[in-house]
């Protein structure tokens, strides 16, 4: 079973055109506000960084890793231009349904009130706050520019994040018997998202309290 999830991991990330366009997909919808769709990327990421680590070739992985990059950018500006034509009624009608209310809005509004490149890549970084930055640079009109690279800039930075980690699981589980590493690449991968949604739980109440 563990050979064959290893397989399948394997041909996620580095397959055929179909598997692609499944990756960009989930990429662009975690980006307009589809939160389950981002554990199966970061856990892709993982594996990947994993193999790296155990000696595969990075450029086999390129292909995944600039589709993920791509999804994603492409989400943030359709959700961007539905945020700057639309308004807050977007937000009236369809933000309790992924979580996203008028105080979260204007938490992260007053976050973002420089508008500065750092400013909107840091809030990037706080969990459940990613989809809401890029929605208060559509309602504020900040120039699109502006938000391509701080998108840009963050994502490229979260891949470089979970790689790392991933590989860091691929060192420690490379003085393991061969046979039992796709099991340790199911546990590194569950530690780490589990510990990345806990900071998001913590995090998220944090602001609550604030609020």
């Amino acid at each position: 079973m563990w050979d064959q999830l290893w397989q399948f991991l394997s041909i996620a990330t580095t397959g055929s055109l179909l598997w692609l366009a499944i990756i960009f997909l989930l990429a662009m919808l975690g980006e307009m506000g589809l939160p389950a769709t981002c554990p199966i990327l970061e856990s892709l990421l993982l594996f990947t960084g994993f193999q790296i680590a155990l000696g595969a070739y990075i450029v086999a992985s390129i292909p995944f890793l600039v589709i993920a990059c791509a999804g994603r950018l492409c989400g943030a500006t359709s959700t961007y231009w539905l945020s700057s034509s639309l308004g807050t009624r977007i937000v009236d009608k369809f933000g309790k349904r992924i979580r996203i209310t008028r105080e979260r809005l204007e938490w992260v509004r007053q976050k973002l009130q420089s508008f500065a490149l750092p400013t909107i890549i840091s809030v990037r970084f706080v969990p459940g706050f990613t989809v809401l930055s890029t929605i208060v640079c559509g309602l504020s009109r900040i120039p699109y520019r502006k938000l391509f690279a701080a998108v840009a800039i963050q994502v490229v930075a979260w891949e470089a994040i979970f790689l790392t980690l991933g590989a860091l699981g691929g060192k420690v589980s490379g003085s393991f018997n061969p046979q039992i590493q796709p099991i340790l690449l199911v546990i590194w991968i569950a530690v780490i998202i589990t510990v990345a949604l806990t900071m998001g739980y913590f995090v998220l109440r944090r602001v609550k309290t604030r609020q």
